[in-house]
């Protein structure tokens, strides 16, 4: 079983934001005490059917210790196009928890604050898919910043290791197939690439 939290449980209050996705100089640049937690997910369909979610902690301008990462069994079956992505099978999730076994732990690491993902469209309506099924508020598409939308307003390609690669972030460690923490770390690199940390 894939199932871990990397770094300390802690509540810290931290000033909330609220902030439209379409209006990025609200957040950027970043305040000191600003927290973001940065998601991707894999999945066994389009849109839909988690397999694999990571979380990282993005605060005071760095990416922290802490993680959340679950590889969750889907009540579905596997889109070829989905696996060739990854290369994740049902059977290696086969003893995995589903979704909403894992959700609890998920809003636990998530808390109130802003949620950063790549092409954010798909995590946004993946995770409302399993929110709703797992009878669960889902996050409101507000809470959602998104990367792609960062990366196209800079002159970047719009996917993730493209963008990456000529914004200066080093992807030659990466293998061909996806997987939801690598990415995830990817996007926290971009971000903090795109959005500095506010100067004193």
């Amino acid at each position: 079983m894939v199932s871990f939290i990397t770094g300390f449980r802690y509540r810290v209050s931290y000033r909330r934001l609220s902030l439209p996705l379409t209006n990025h100089r609200r957040y950027c640049p970043m305040k000191p005490e600003d927290r973001y937690v940065v998601i991707d997910v894999e999945t066994a369909q389009s849109y839909d059917h988690i397999i694999e979610i990571a979380a990282v902690e993005v605060i005071g301008g760095t990416i922290s210790s802490r993680s959340f990462v679950r590889r969750v069994k889907p009540r579905s079956a596997m889109s070829p196009f989905c696996y060739a992505v990854h290369r994740i099978s049902l059977a290696d999730v086969e003893d995995e928890p589903y979704f909403e076994h894992v959700v609890h732990d998920l809003m636990d690491f998530v808390s109130d604050d802003v949620i950063i993902a790549h092409n954010y469209a798909y995590e946004y309506n993946t995770l409302k898919r399993e929110f709703e099924r797992a009878a669960r508020p889902t996050y409101p598409r507000e809470r959602f910043l998104c990367t792609m939308a960062l990366a196209k307003r800079s002159g970047l390609p719009g996917k993730l290791r493209h963008a990456c690669s000529q914004a200066g972030i080093n992807i030659t460690h990466l293998r061909a197939e996806h997987d939801a923490l690598n990415d995830a770390l990817l996007a926290a690199h971009l971000f903090l690439k795109l959005c500095p940390t506010e100067q004193p």
